[in-house]
C-alpha cells in the first residue's frame, strides 16, 4: 500500500507540474488581453459632441465682411461636429448686443461668438453701461484671422506718404471718416496720431465702412482708415498711402506699411471664436481642433487672403493670451485719445 500511495502522490505531483505552466500561460494571455484592452478602451471613449445644434452668433448684419468670414468658417465646421452649425446675426451697438447675449448663454458648447476687436478690445473701455460682459471672461477657442487698415485719400490727392500726411496734419486740422466712436477706423487714426505728436484731426462719423469709403473717394473727408477688403475692391479709385499692419499685404499692391515709413503702428483688428464663461474644457478642445483645421486649410487661407484677410498664425492655446494683450493695448489708446460717449 505504501508503494501505491507513493505512486499516487508522484502521479498527482506530475499532473500539477504539467497544469502549472498551462495556468501560467492562461494568466499571461489574460494579462496581455487586458493590457491590449486598456488603450483600446481609452481610444474608443467618444470625444465631446454637442448636445444639440450649434449657433455661431455674428453681432453684425448679414452680408458684411465679418459675416462673410464667419460663414466661411461655419460652413466647414458643421459637418465635422455632426450637428448643424447655424450662423445667427444679432447686430446692435457695434457688436455689443450679440456679445452680451453669448456671455449669458448656457456654457455647454452650443452657443459661440464670432468675436472682433471692436467690441471685445475697444468697446468695453468706452461703453461702460451697454457692455454687460467681461471681455477677458469669455472662454477662448481660436483666432481666425486679422484684418488691416489702409490710410487712404481720394485718388487725386497730392499726399503720397505718411510723412506728408503728418506734415499736413500738423499744419492744419485734417478731416477723416470713421464709423462710430471706438470703431477700429477711428482707433487706427488715433494710434497713428499718438505716434505723430502735434497732429490735428476732426473725426467725421458715418453709418458704416462703405459710407466712409464713399466719402473718402468723393473727397467729402480728406482721409480714412479703410479696411483691406474694401481697399482690395477699390484700390483703383483711392490713393493708398500706408498700411497699418505689421507686414505688407500683396492683394492691395505695393503699399508700404506705416512701420516702414517710421511710424510703429499696428492697427490690425482681429476675428476669432469665443465661448461663454466656464464652457467645459472637453468642448473647447474639440471646437479648437475643428476651427484650427479650417484655418490651416490651404484653400480657406487662400480665400481669406483673396478677400482681404490675413489668416491666423497662432495656436488656439495662445488665443486667450492674445485677447488679453489686445484688450490692454487698445484700452491704452482709448485713454490716451480720451474717447468718450454719452450713454
Amino acid at each position: 500500500m505504501a508503494s501505491a500511495a507513493l505512486s499516487t502522490t508522484a502521479h498527482f505531483r506530475t499532473r500539477r507540474r504539467r497544469a502549472e505552466p498551462l495556468r501560467l500561460r492562461r494568466r499571461l494571455l489574460a494579462t496581455v488581453a487586458l493590457a491590449c484592452m486598456i488603450p483600446w478602451s481609452l481610444a474608443a471613449t467618444p470625444a465631446w459632441t454637442p448636445p444639440g445644434p450649434v449657433r455661431l452668433v455674428v453681432p453684425y448684419a448679414p452680408g458684411g465682411g465679418t459675416d462673410v468670414l464667419a460663414r466661411i468658417v461655419a460652413s466647414h465646421i458643421g459637418n465635422a461636429l455632426g450637428q448643424p452649425l447655424i450662423v445667427e446675426n444679432r447686430p446692435g451697438v457695434n457688436g455689443i448686443l450679440g456679445a452680451n447675449h453669448v456671455y449669458g448663454a448656457p456654457a455647454n458648447g452650443t452657443t459661440l461668438l464670432f468675436a472682433a476687436a471692436d467690441f471685445i478690445s475697444v468697446s468695453p473701455h468706452i461703453y461702460k453701461k451697454a457692455v454687460k460682459y467681461d471681455p477677458n471672461g469669455f472662454t477662448p477657442v481660436a483666432l481666425v484671422a486679422r484684418m488691416g487698415f489702409v490710410l487712404a485719400s481720394k485718388e487725386s490727392s497730392g499726399t503720397k506718404s505718411a510723412a506728408e500726411f503728418v506734415a499736413q496734419a500738423r499744419s492744419k486740422e485734417i478731416t477723416y471718416g470713421h464709423w462710430g466712436p471706438g470703431s477700429m477706423s477711428q482707433m487706427g487714426m488715433e494710434l497713428l496720431r499718438s505716434k505723430a505728436e502735434g497732429t490735428k484731426a476732426l473725426p467725421i462719423p458715418y453709418a458704416g465702412a462703405a459710407p466712409v469709403l464713399a466719402a473718402v473717394m468723393a473727397g467729402d473727408v480728406e482721409y480714412g482708415f479703410v479696411p483691406t477688403p474694401l481697399a482690395v475692391a477699390s484700390k483703383s479709385k483711392l490713393k493708398l498711402i500706408a498700411l497699418g499692419s505689421p507686414e505688407r499685404f500683396p492683394a492691395i499692391g505695393d503699399v508700404p506699411t506705416l512701420k516702414e515709413q517710421g511710424y510703429g503702428v499696428d492697427s490690425d483688428t482681429w476675428f476669432g471664436v469665443l465661448a461663454p464663461p466656464n464652457t467645459p474644457q472637453a468642448a473647447i478642445e474639440v471646437l479648437q481642433a475643428h476651427v484650427n483645421k479650417v484655418v490651416q486649410d490651404p484653400a480657406v487661407r487662400a480665400r481669406m487672403a483673396e478677400i482681404g484677410y490675413t489668416p491666423s498664425n497662432i495656436e488656439p492655446r495662445d488665443f486667450g493670451t492674445f485677447v488679453r494683450a489686445e484688450n490692454a493695448r487698445w484700452g491704452a489708446v482709448v485713454k490716451a485719445a480720451n474717447i468718450q460717449v454719452e450713454e
